[in-house]
């Protein structure tokens, strides 16, 4: 089977799948089909596409989306019938407090895009990593914690990301964060859509840039 172009759709007006969907960056586009994963508990997702879903086919898709949701291990039609199961993995709750962010700032669009569903640390499963001091750092999922934080949330479920290659590259961006005084979540400044796709895209862009001159 030929590896599919898989793209996951970020914004949240894209009417080719539920709002839902958009909410929880559930929505993806393998071919320019587009396949649509919604949250249903803390380990499950239900499935759809616009076209059949082969098993091969659903795990190659399953394997992007848990790039961004490693946590969700079992997958399901929408009639409610598993389709594929994976190993569990082990997850435990954390203080928000304690977690190093690897960003600077949240989007106020996307804050209020997620503040709907989360109610308490089972709706916050986030991955982390561990620093050379020992502090456990979040490497996604920045904008719930944020929102969840301001709402008086004080603790999120984590678990370790298996992701070795994204937990090396976050590196400069922690270092970065503690540079401009960001060392817990409450610290990231809390942008316009307009201000965050300046300072915190661009700054981002300007990176990868260097990076490629290199």
């Amino acid at each position: 089977m030929t590896a599919m172009d898989i793209e996951r759709i970020d914004g949240y007006g894209d009417p080719r799948f539920p709002r839902e969907v958009l909410d929880q960056h559930g929505a993806f586009l393998a071919d320019g089909v587009p396949w649509a994963f919604r949250v249903v508990s803390d380990r499950g997702a239900a499935v759809t596409a616009a076209q059949p879903i082969t098993p091969e086919a659903l795990a190659e898709m399953a394997e992007d989306f848990r790039f961004y949701a490693g946590h969700i291990t079992d997958f399901y039609d929408e009639s409610g019938d598993l389709l594929l199961s994976l190993p569990p993995v082990e997850r435990w709750e954390a203080d928000i407090d304690a977690l190093q962010p690897s960003q600077f700032s949240v989007d106020e669009d996307k804050c209020a895009a997620v503040d709907g569903f989360l109610h308490g640390p089972g709706d916050l499963v986030i991955p982390v990593t561990e620093g050379a001091d020992g502090a456990l750092i979040s490497m996604d999922g920045h904008t719930r914690l944020y929102t969840a934080w301001r709402k008086g949330i004080r603790q999120a479920m984590v678990f370790r990301s298996p992701n070795t290659e994204a937990a090396q590259t976050i590196l400069p961006f922690v270092e970065e964060a503690r540079r401009r005084g960001i060392f817990h979540i409450r610290d990231m400044a809390f942008y316009s859509h307009a201000e965050q796709e300046e300072k915190w895209t661009g700054w981002c862009r300007a990176y990868f840039s260097a990076l490629g001159d290199g």
